[in-house]
């Protein structure tokens, strides 16, 4: 493409865009705001709520009212448990911990406003067999630099060299039902001062649907599926080996040169999820992969008469320390 034509292609961008543009006049109403819930519960934990208001879509306003004097009634199984206790903020905590098999309801009744209603079960944890790990070194090599105490000098005692850990998490899925999961990576790095966490890595396998999926290295503005959620819609009722890896260094010190090394595990915890939240997350990924000519995307929600989301998610966390 020569500089003639550039300059002719950008000139019609410009003016294609600009006639574009027109301003167009909402002539709707503009509805009441209705109350929204959003709740996540677990059984390792209390079950809490925030309860809000709805915001226009075209108000200039950038937060949500919070509602702190609602009435929240927690159901378990059908019958009535308790009702959570404002905080702050909106939330609502209460005392109960789910138990794996039960059936949790929600019910928020607002002054002035309709009650609304939410549900949702608790998953039974996932059957992990196993976790097989292995590295590919990728070349990368940095020095390690120490200040010697004894001359004042600047000493190399090593050398930091870069790999990729690959995992394969092996599970058993239940064919009875449709199941839905969530998979969640950190890494934790523990020093005399405390721990860092990196959430960082790399979903590659086919279930993840990534469009990254033969790429390298930590996820990129590429990766379709920002929260790592999958269904069992291709291995149902089987044992599956699921796949993923993560940037990491090993350090390799000089003879008579080593030193005290920082701790360092992976905690992989591959979550069973309620469909809810599944659909939840998958809208949520949606949204924030839309192009600028892509359609509107709406959020799930699960709140009769209201808006917003209950979900609930069971762990099984496995520790791998490098």
């Amino acid at each position: 493409m020569n500089l003639l034509t550039k300059y002719c292609f950008v000139l019609l961008s410009v003016i294609f865009f600009t006639s574009c543009e027109k301003v167009i006049e909402f002539n709707g109403s503009v509805t009441d705001p209705m109350v929204v819930v959003n709740s996540f519960v677990t059984p390792d934990s209390v079950i809490s709520a925030q309860v809000s208001l709805s915001r226009f879509f075209l108000s200039n306003e950038v937060t949500f009212d919070m509602i702190d004097n609602a009435t929240v009634s927690l159901l378990v199984n059908g019958s009535p448990k308790e009702n959570l206790t404002h905080t702050s903020n909106g939330v609502y905590v209460g005392t109960y911990k789910p138990a794996i098999g039960d059936s949790i309801r929600l019910q928020v009744q607002a002054p002035g406003k309709n009650e609304v209603s939410c549900g949702t079960s608790i998953e039974p944890q996932t059957a992990v067999l196993s976790v097989d790990t292995s590295s590919v070194f990728n070349g990368a090599k940095t020095p390690i630099i120490t200040v010697n105490k004894t001359t004042g000098f600047i000493d190399t005692i090593g050398n930091s060299l870069g790999r990729t850990l690959k995992f394969v998490l092996r599970f058993s899925d239940n064919s009875a039902v449709q199941n839905y999961y969530r998979l969640v990576v950190i890494t934790k790095t523990y020093t005399s001062k405390g721990f860092m966490q990196d959430y960082n890595f790399s979903f590659d396998d086919i279930v993840s649907g990534n469009a990254n999926k033969d790429a390298v290295g930590p996820p990129t503005s590429l990766t379709s599926n920002k929260y790592n959620v999958f269904s069992d819609d291709l291995f149902n009722g089987k044992q599956y080996p699921l796949t993923f890896s993560i940037q990491d260094v090993k350090n390799v010190y000089y003879p008579g040169k080593a030193k005290a090394e920082t701790i360092r595990e992976v905690n992989i915890n591959l979550q069973s999820i309620s469909k809810s939240y599944y659909l939840y997350l998958q809208t949520r990924t949606s949204i924030k992969t839309n192009t600028f000519f892509a359609e509107p995307v709406q959020v799930f929600s699960n709140v009769d008469g209201g808006i917003g989301i209950l979900g609930s998610y069971t762990s099984n966390v496995v520790k791998i320390v490098l």
